[in-house]
């Protein structure tokens, strides 16, 4: 399929200290920066329905909403001043919580605008409809009254697109993979999925977004998002969210396109009794299963070659994942914080595109994840690891190297940081298994390259032809990769008022 637009990453939904997480603007800017294509932070502002806590807890949140409310001047300046069109887009937002109507994020596509307090949905939607603003929910799988989603009082009206997973968890279904765990509101009630909306006939994409409360967006795993733009700038990546033209990720930036009879994820068209679905899939791992779901049911299912030998594998571009961190775990009492500064060199082959996979923890203000790409064959890499703060316990980073590769690839690392040391690898080394290695004695911190993945391994495109109900119908396209990591397209909505 003809790629109509160019694929822009974010994360819409953060945040730091200006609420009551912790982290500088500053930093969550410059964390953006490094690894996104656009992000909005949406600072904490109110909870109209906050009960009292047990101990006078809700003076942790309270405390938070003063201080988005006295530095917002300062939130507003800083989005300003970060937005390049072409390189990078920061928006400006808040987020609402309510116990009754389920949380909502705020997102304005223009600077310099106000915090808005609301004691009702209706009122803080005829807000975000006088500022052109969204208004997304999220976590909406929680139980309804718990700060889930309440569907009853849904309306498409500022809300193109819902956040059917963050770093809560998933909220696709109630019986998916990353079950919520993570906060203190409860599992996944079935009535509250995004499963259960799209059957009540409502219509709307789908997004995902890290709620990360460390000042770091986009941290991998937690939750991100795509855009399938015609302008990379903010106006263009706005018409995107409205038009549902997203897809929601785990983490792994897959790329995906999704069209029915021609229209891409997220519109609504009129169709007869049968509709051409077709799919390309290009996957920063090996693919393990495209389903095309139609009304809740998986309708049709294909899957990546598995396979391959070296030589059809050197036919196209492969991919190759460099992991670090691991070390002590808590249980010896030595957490710490291990800094890596590293060069990566390429022989034998050309470097195309570089991926960074960067974990949230451990919360440190200054130290930073850089990659310096010098032409088509070195990248210098400064990071750091820790089990501190891991979220979901990982506290790895890793980067994904796409290659021109042929049988004479070498992989070389030169590391000042933890040690001082050289390795070097062949394509038939990491072809046949992947590699591992400690910085130092048991129970120092290590690094790995995984296996190599061909094009073949992680990419995928095809057709099928579906029969379409004679009430209004939804298709979308869920991808997962052998490693757990998934994209959800929006739905293409079939016959709908």
């Amino acid at each position: 399929m003809a790629r109509r637009y160019q694929i822009l990453f974010g994360d819409i939904h953060n945040h730091n200290a200006h609420g009551y997480g912790v982290g500088s603007m500053e930093r969550s800017i410059d964390v953006a920066r490094t690894h996104l294509d656009f992000f909005a932070f949406t600072g904490h502002s109110s909870w109209h329905d906050l009960k009292p806590m047990e101990g006078g807890r809700e003076r942790h949140w309270l405390k938070g909403f003063e201080r988005l409310k006295e530095t917002w001047p300062e939130v507003q300046r800083l989005i300003a001043a970060s937005n390049r069109d072409g390189e990078f887009s920061a928006f400006l937002g808040f987020e609402w919580h309510s116990s009754t109507f389920g949380d909502q994020c705020v997102v304005f596509p223009d600077d310099n605008q106000p915090l808005h307090y609301a004691d009702h949905v209706d009122e803080l939607r005829r807000f975000c409809a006088a500022r052109n603003a969204l208004m997304i929910p999220h976590h909406v799988a929680y139980p309804r009254g718990m700060r889930g989603a309440n569907w009853d009082i849904f309306t498409e009206e500022c809300t193109p697109v819902v956040e059917i997973y963050s770093e809560h968890g998933n909220s696709e279904d109630d019986r998916g993979p990353f079950a919520m765990y993570t906060h203190s509101m409860g599992g996944r009630e079935t009535a509250n999925t995004a499963r259960a909306a799209l059957e009540r006939g409502l219509k709307f994409g789908f997004v995902a977004s890290s709620d990360n409360h460390a000042g770091f967006p986009g941290a991998y795993g937690e939750g991100l998002m795509a855009a399938l733009c015609t302008d990379f700038s903010r106006a263009g990546i706005m018409e995107a969210i409205r038009s549902r033209r997203t897809y929601a990720l785990t983490g792994d930036r897959i790329e995906l396109d999704f069209q029915v009879n021609g229209a891409p994820m997220g519109a609504a068209i009129a169709t007869g009794a049968e509709v051409e679905a077709a799919w390309s899939v290009a996957g920063r791992d090996e693919l393990d299963v495209l389903d095309i779901v139609q009304d809740g049911r998986i309708v049709h299912r294909d899957h990546a070659r598995e396979a391959i030998g070296p030589e059809e594998a050197l036919t196209g571009p492969v991919q190759v994942r460099l992991e670090w961190g691991w070390g002590p775990w808590g249980a010896l009492a030595l957490e710490r914080i291990c800094d890596w500064k590293f060069g990566l060199s390429v022989s034998g082959g050309r470097l195309r595109r570089i991926f960074p996979c960067l974990q949230s923890g451990p919360f440190d203000e200054n130290r930073r994840h850089r990659f310096h790409r010098s032409g088509e064959d070195r990248v210098e890499v400064t990071s750091y690891t820790s089990r501190k703060q891991a979220y979901r316990e990982n506290p790895n980073q890793s980067l994904i190297l796409e290659l021109d590769a042929t049988p004479a690839l070498e992989l070389q690392l030169e590391f000042e940081l933890p040690n001082r040391a050289t390795s070097k690898v062949g394509f038939d080394d990491i072809f046949r298994g992947s590699i591992n290695r400690q910085v130092g004695p048991f129970p120092q911190e290590s690094w790995q390259w995984h296996r190599v993945v061909p094009l073949a391994a992680s990419s995928l495109a095809g057709t099928c032809r579906l029969q379409v109900p004679r009430h209004p119908s939804y298709l979308y396209a869920r991808v997962r990769q052998r490693n757990g990591h998934m994209a959800w397209g929006s739905p293409v909505f079939l016959n709908y008022r």
